[in-house]
């Protein structure tokens, strides 16, 4: 039996259309596998992939803000600002990404006129994900490239971010991806477990709760179930997606697969409460 029915996989590509995600088997079958979670595999240049990161061990590992629009002259309306604002600051450059809608050239413009051969991507994330970026060219990148935190309590998962920070004369390569708010209907590129800190049903007792009362949890907070995917715990592997399961089922977690719509794991007998109270923990929850 699987201590940690919550570690998901790190590359799921996501589906546009109707139905659930596919690769949802290969999901399911990475959180019941009862090896220790792994590092996610780094990402190569240009590549995008559905990332959902484990609450207890986070793998994004620099940040940068999205703030959007300045105000324009009063019966004009908003203007547009560059798409990033760079300063440099104690040998470092401090970027700020201000249109998180700016093809991504426009970025690597900005970034080659300063000197810094670097990639940003800007892409939908879920809420505990939005503001955040994954380096993904290596431990050089992490070692070199930090981030601001703001000051004051966060809740978002690994830190709340206010800036980049680059080294001045930096020399390598590297290529970022940044999370940012989905449109209505966008397929989400960057996710974790819907329980995650700063996901909607953080510290919300659901686990073991049947389907009905999830799925009432859930349109509290505007969100509907998309699908479902059924796996038995104590099985190592398998499953099967669908559309509907008895509301009598209980729930073993699940993500957000698009604003406003979720993928449930369920089965028809509950979790031992020994799993329920290790998910608790790693989310730093009092209670789940």
């Amino acid at each position: 039996m699987t201590n940690d029915l919550h570690r998901i996989v790190s590359a799921i590509a996501p589906d546009p259309g109707p139905g659930l995600v596919p690769g949802a088997r290969e999901l399911m079958n990475a959180i019941m596998d009862t090896e220790p979670a792994a590092a996610p595999a780094p990402v190569r240049r240009r590549r995008l992939s559905w990332r959902i990161a484990l609450p207890a061990a986070p793998v994004i590992v620099a940040t940068v803000t999205v703030l959007g629009w300045t105000t324009g002259l009063p019966g004009f309306g908003p203007r547009p600002v560059a798409a990033l604002d760079i300063k440099q600051e104690d040998g470092y450059y401090v970027v700020q990404v201000k249109d998180v809608y700016a093809d991504p050239e426009n970025y690597e413009a900005q970034l080659r006129a300063v000197g810094l051969d670097v990639s940003l991507r800007v892409i939908p994330a879920t809420p505990g994900l939005v503001g955040r970026i994954l380096a993904t060219d290596g431990q050089e990148v992490v070692d070199q490239i930090k981030t601001i935190d703001r000051p004051g309590p966060c809740d978002k998962v690994g830190g709340c971010p206010i800036g980049l920070k680059i080294p001045v004369g930096y020399a390598g390569s590297a290529y970022i991806s940044l999370g940012r708010e989905a449109r209505p209907g966008e397929s989400f590129q960057s996710g974790t477990s819907i329980s995650a800190l700063g996901e909607p049903l953080h510290c919300v007792p659901h686990l073991n709760k049947t389907v009905a009362e999830v799925r009432a949890l859930l349109k509290e907070r505007g969100i509907a179930i998309r699908g479902f995917y059924v796996a038995d715990p104590r099985r190592g592997s398998g499953g099967e997606e669908t559309s509907s399961v008895p509301d009598s089922w209980y729930v073993q977690g699940g993500y957000l697969d698009m604003p406003g719509k979720a993928t449930i794991f369920a089965f028809s007998a509950p979790m031992p409460a020994d799993h329920v109270e290790n998910v608790r923990k790693a989310e730093g929850c009092p209670n789940l």
